[in-house]
């Protein structure tokens, strides 16, 4: 094959829609497509690698699955995957809470890392804020389990969720869908895409709409909480000046406000129960701008492709909750973060002798972040305790934050070698340097606190250093530091059969270390604390027994040195203080199996299996609370580490003549109960759900009616479990932001 024709045929590949789902466009039945093709390019590998090929755990949704399993956003693939949860940690709305294998965090200071990497377009997303509003206009999502810090970098211990956005097609197309939920929720978007200089330019634009009234109902006076309305529009332009080059330029734009987080007291309603009350519905207010420019530029050079991708998003926050979740004004938090970010990476994949793959590239990231937050106190003097603060009853106000410079520069280089025509050798490495420096405020009383939402627009901003005060004074702070790190990876893959594939790996990742923008103990360093290193060891297999069946296993041993934790305590003034450290070290064990199988055509029937088993090896730090480091920290459980989880399902395609065809689907996902506080006092609910729906769609594809139930058994769930004192007195206060219970909507889809 000439480097002209090998570039050309990377290139068309570069969209899992294109190949996946090109010959079926809108008229695919659900069972189709959930037994196609799809082709994985988390490997960066030129052409990309079929998934059941990949040599890693992997689960991949192309254009037609999503639509068929009904993903409106990342948290819709919660529970459907072994040993991954995709959910919103409530306490500040938007804000991710991803945990795979057990690795996750408890956070929503957005100068703490993920252990799970989010990346839009190829551009890493740098704060885990705004990332779990509304999906839509998906071509594809990947979601990678296990250590990814060759190709991806740091802050991807416990793996990475890709998300790519539709292209602009070929010929012209236009659609418009529409939703109606329980709630009420309504959300519509609507997309039109096609040429405008054929063969050359193209363009695509994407709106998205939805307006929340409120699920839950306010016990103090029956009002509607969980308001939310948003909008994003997303315009794309591709320009492809001859066969061997193309530039993918997209940008988007997204605004979304409504009430505060919607949280249950747990002194005052049991586990279980939908029931809240609050005196403050609080308000949350994010805008978000981003843009990204993609160029594929075929080389001769090993019939290799050059793909450079640069990124820039700029993204503000602000809200206000009701923390303490009583009818009393007891705690309020507020917080503004400000986030602007830019990134490049530059890499070369080709393939060489006709055995080896080669991918060499290099990262650079640069972030600006500021933080700032408040808390409102007794309001009411009357419910300030004199012994809280001073003997002077009255209101209490505490005011702090801070902001970081952030600088990444990473080069990674990875090879899968052909030793014979069965057996593969996978080599990879990645160096990285990172750098932190930081300007912080301990949250502490403070006379002239601000009404965050009064602040106006720009007035502190990550440019605005003198909007912080009281500048922790620590002289072992050290407010700048910086890391560097080698994270390599060997493996070996066998061809046991044409229908069967084994594969084995080392691999090592770490996570940043850095510093607590939410200092709320003045005794206790801010940082630098340590980065965390994460060293694993997996053994998959991937085959297909039988036609139309897939069967995938894997099992794996993680070691986590220097565990990086938000450690979470009661406290009668604040309500909750953060201490941010390095607490331990740890060992997770874990299996995972996943099959699927269509015994006749139209039906799709799939189950799943996690299993994980952790503890800690080594205790750094008090992680219980009781002031000593003993055998009962050592006994406590891993927080973020649920112990089973599994779901079965089945979707069936039934034709009906020349009017079309229905689809009807069932999921059954469970996940048992788990740790979210150190201490093991916060835990996250377990979960049965039970999603349902049946669609009706015209032969073509012009016409889409579908009715669906989510969570349909009305199980009540949360994204965090923190301990409070309020009300005052009690002993078992916690604030914890709910999910939504039972859902039930309809959906009309049109397409030209």
């Amino acid at each position: 094959m000439s480097w002209h024709n090998g570039a050309a045929a990377f290139l068309a590949s570069v969209s899992v829609s294109t190949i996946a789902f090109a010959s079926t466009a809108h008229a695919q039945r659900a069972s189709d497509a959930l037994t196609d093709e799809i082709i994985v390019t988390a490997t960066k590998q030129i052409g990309g690698v079929a998934e059941q090929d990949a040599p890693i755990a992997i689960s991949v949704y192309g254009e037609e699955q999503l639509e068929a399993l009904r993903v409106s956003d990342l948290e819709t693939l919660s529970y459907s995957q072994p040993n991954v949860s995709l959910e919103d940690v409530g306490s500040i709305q938007g804000t991710a809470n991803f945990s795979i294998r057990g690795l996750g965090i408890n956070s929503s200071i957005p100068s703490i890392d993920p252990t799970v990497g989010v990346f839009v377009d190829g551009i890493y997303l740098g704060t885990t804020a705004g990332l779990l509003f509304d999906t839509f206009d998906m071509e594809a999502i990947e979601v990678l389990r296990g250590p990814q810090g060759v190709l991806f970098g740091r802050n991807v211990t416990g793996g990475a969720v890709l998300i790519r956005t539709k292209r602009p097609t070929d010929e012209f197309e236009a659609s418009a869908q529409g939703a109606w939920e329980t709630g009420l929720n309504q959300v519509y978007q609507a997309s039109v895409s096609g040429p405008v200089v054929p063969g050359v330019l193209k363009a695509k634009i994407a709106a998205y709409y939805k307006n929340d009234e409120g699920f839950w109902t306010n016990e103090l006076d029956g009002s509607k909480l969980g308001e939310v309305e948003t909008i994003v529009v997303r315009p794309v332009v591709e320009f492809t000046p001859s066969e061997n080059a193309e530039i993918i330029v997209r940008y988007e734009h997204g605004e979304s406000e409504g009430h505060g987080t919607i949280a249950q007291n747990r002194a005052l309603f049991e586990r279980g129960t939908d029931r809240v009350t609050t005196d403050a519905p609080g308000f949350m207010d994010h805008e978000w701008d981003q843009v990204s420019a993609e160029a594929n530029i075929g080389v001769p050079f090993g019939d290799g492709v050059i793909t450079n991708i640069f990124g820039w998003r700029q993204y503000s926050s602000a809200s206000q909750s009701d923390f303490d979740a009583t009818t009393l004004n007891l705690l309020l938090f507020g917080e503004i973060t400000e986030q602007e970010q830019f990134s490049n990476e530059l890499r070369y994949s080709g393939r060489f002798f006709d055995r080896v793959n080669f991918t060499l590239g290099g990262f650079w990231f640069d972030q600006e972040l500021n933080y700032q937050e408040t808390r409102f106190l007794f309001q009411d003097p009357s419910l300030a305790p004199a012994q809280a603060i001073g003997a002077v009853p009255g209101p209490l106000s505490f005011y702090g934050g801070g902001i970081q410079n952030h600088q990444v520069l990473g080069v990674f280089g990875q090879a899968a070698i052909d030793l014979t025509d069965a057996l593969t050798l996978d080599l990879g490495l990645r160096w990285s340097r990172e750098e932190k420096d930081v300007q912080l405020a301990t949250i502490v009383p403070g006379p002239a606190s601000p009404d965050l939402r009064s602040i106006p627009a720009g007035a502190c901003n990550i440019h605005a250093d003198d909007c912080f005060f009281n500048l922790n004074a620590d002289p072992t702070f050290d407010p700048e530091e910086d890391w560097s790190n080698l994270s390599p990876k060997i493996g070996l893959r066998y061809s046991i059969a044409d229908n069967a594939r084994l594969y084995g790996h080392w691999s090592r990742g770490f996570r940043s270390g850095g510093y607590n923008l939410r200092n709320t103990v003045p005794t206790a360093s801010p940082g630098p604390f340590a980065e965390e290193q994460v060293d694993s060891f997996e053994l998959g297999f991937k085959s297909e027994p039988l036609p139309g069946a897939i069967f995938n296993a894997a099992i794996f041993h993680t070691s986590i040195s220097d565990m990086q934790r938000e450690v979470l305590l009661s406290d009668p003034i604040l309500g909750t203080i953060q201490i941010i450290t390095n607490t331990a070290d740890a060992k997770i064990f874990g299996v995972e199996f996943e099959t699927q199988y269509s015994p006749v055509e139209g039906l799709v029937l799939n189950a799943s299996v996690g299993h994980l088993d952790a503890e800690y090896t080594d205790i750094l730090f008090d992680i219980s609370g009781d002031g000593v480091v003993n055998q009962m920290d050592l006994a406590l459980a891993l927080p973020r580490v649920p112990k089973l989880t599994y779901n079965v399902g089945f979707v069936y395609d039934h034709d009906i003549g020349n009017a079309g065809f229905l689809t009807a689907r069932a999921n059954f996902n469970h996940r048992d109960s788990q740790a979210f506080t150190d201490n093991n006092r916060g835990i996250l609910s377990g979960g049965d759900m039970l999603d349902a729906s049946l669609s009706f769609t015209t032969n073509g594809g012009g016409l889409r009616f579908s009715i669906y139930g989510d969570n349909l058994l009305d199980e009540i769930t949360e994204g965090s479990d923190s301990q409070t004192p309020f009300p005052p007195g009690s002993t078992n206060g916690s604030h914890s932001p709910l999910n939504k219970g039972r859902v039930l909507g309809a959906l009309v889809k049109v397409a030209l």
